[in-house]
């Protein structure tokens, strides 16, 4: 199967067949230069809001690729809304954290900061952060297909988190204790919050507090997993819940 050719664009959903979309000059120098775009050939673009477009490249520049809109299509999201509340980590794990999850579709991303948090820093280094996790998304989307960037929220507390969350839909919160119930969310809800602790586990006091607003301790078996691990075998539990 010949894999599609994606690009990034933020275009609105009153876009109509025979409309032209320019793309920027990222998504062209990639496009033209990475890709080896030709005129006439088709790109799939997608605006991260569900709207997906079908174009047919009519002007390949070294900086600027044109399209002729040829179809447009409006994708829902998967559900049900799957958010995660990550114990915020150190070095590259976080980053590599982004583009799995993305693919694997998740609504909502949320760095924690808990009581055995090692990594902190002023708001403007997490901004800066940010930007470059939003980028990471995009590309997600475009390798899997999924039209949908989730959103990823500065660092937040874990009674913000809770205030956030624990008011709709299911509250999950990730257990060492390997004799917790298993990860099953109910077949009907629309929204599902995870948490996902530290590798040292959640102190007593907040899995307690958890649990006191609503939410429900879970196992993904005997041993004790990385964050990115728990938090991408979290996400795939509770999706594949809802399958079929």
């Amino acid at each position: 199967m010949v894999r599609k050719l994606r690009a990034f664009h933020e275009f609105e959903s009153s876009v109509q067949v025979g409309d032209f979309i320019e793309l920027c000059e990222e998504e062209s120098l990639h496009l033209a230069r990475v890709l080896r775009l030709k005129e006439q050939q088709f790109v799939e673009v997608l605006n991260g809001k569900g709207g997906v477009v079908e174009g047919k490249c009519v002007q390949v520049f070294y900086k600027q690729v044109k399209l002729e809109v040829a179809a447009v299509d409006s994708v829902s999201p998967v559900q049900p809304d799957i958010c995660l509340g990550v114990a915020w980590t150190k070095g590259r794990k976080w980053e590599e954290m982004i583009r799995p999850l993305t693919e694997l579709g998740v609504c909502r991303i949320t760095p924690l900061l808990t009581q055995r948090t090692e990594a902190r820093g002023p708001s403007v280094k997490f901004e800066s952060k940010r930007r470059k996790w939003c980028k990471l998304a995009i590309e997600a989307c475009k390798q899997s297909g999924n039209p949908w960037i989730p959103t990823i929220d500065l660092p937040s507390t874990l009674s913000d988190f809770i205030c956030d969350h624990s008011s709709s839909g299911e509250l999950w919160i990730g257990s060492l204790d390997a004799n917790k119930e298993k990860l099953q969310p109910s077949s009907s809800a629309s929204r599902v919050s995870l948490l996902i602790g530290p590798e040292g586990g959640w102190s007593t006091d907040e899995e307690k507090f958890v649990c006191e607003e609503g939410g429900r301790p879970f196992s993904l078996g005997p041993y004790a997993l990385r964050v990115e691990s728990a938090a991408l075998s979290a996400l795939a539990v509770a999706r594949s819940a809802h399958l079929g």
